[in-house]
Formats: C-alpha cells, sequence, structure tokens
C-alpha cells in the first residue's frame, strides 16, 4: 500500500522548477518548450548586459539554425525587439539600455519553420 503524498511534498512538486534534458548547463534560467530546451543566461556589464540563449533540440544537439529574437520587457516599461546572433554554440544579443529592477523577455524562436516562444525574467 502506497503512502499517500504529504502536502509539503505536493507543493514542492509544483513549485519547483523542471528542467528540460536536466539541469540548466551554462548558470541560466532553463525552459522547456515542445521538447527544446531553451536556456538564459544573463551577464551584467558596467553599460550593457549580454544576454546568450543557449537551444537544444528533443535529441540535446544544438540547435543551430533558428532566428531567434528576443522582446524585452524593460522596469521602466519600454519594449525592446533585440535580434540574436548564432555564434559559438548560443545566440547571443547586448542590451544596451539597462536600468535597475525586473525585466520580462519572450524568446521568439523559428526552429525548422515551427514557432516556438519561451519567456523568461532576470531582474539587475
Amino acid at each position: 500500500m502506497r503512502k499517500p503524498l504529504s502536502t509539503l511534498a505536493v507543493l514542492l512538486a509544483l513549485t519547483v522548477p523542471a528542467f528540460a534534458h536536466g539541469k540548466p548547463e551554462h548558470g541560466g534560467q532553463s525552459v522547456e518548450v515542445d521538447e527544446h530546451s531553451f536556456e538564459l543566461v544573463v551577464e551584467p556589464e558596467v553599460k550593457a548586459t549580454h544576454l546568450d540563449l543557449y537551444i537544444t533540440d528533443p535529441k540535446e544537439k544544438v540547435v543551430t539554425q533558428a532566428m531567434v529574437k528576443l522582446q524585452i520587457s524593460t522596469p521602466d516599461g519600454q519594449k525592446i525587439a533585440l535580434p540574436l546572433k548564432y555564434g559559438d554554440g548560443h545566440y547571443t544579443g547586448v542590451l544596451t539600455k539597462v536600468a535597475k529592477g525586473e525585466y520580462k523577455v519572450v524568446a521568439l524562436s523559428t526552429i525548422s519553420g515551427k514557432k516556438l516562444n519561451s519567456r523568461f525574467t532576470f531582474k539587475l
């Protein structure tokens, strides 16, 4: 006879984020969309912030031929469209307008003709 899960175990199962293909490999936030893994790594600098997006397919192979653009909502309510370029195993871009606060990001990706959107947040 199986024991029922405790309330704490159920709450943990519902609140702990699930990482695609395991845990994030590059220290960022990871989400899974249609069996593709998206990991956003945010690297703040003095006057800019580097944003790196790693994408792997359902077989855990790096996606190299996607079209990727980030739609960023800044803490002061501005909307920024930031196209990313592929190089060195990931897609990258630089956010030059930086302010303290929470940023909301939607990664708009087209992979093999299929549109996949992933969502992230980060604070500076």
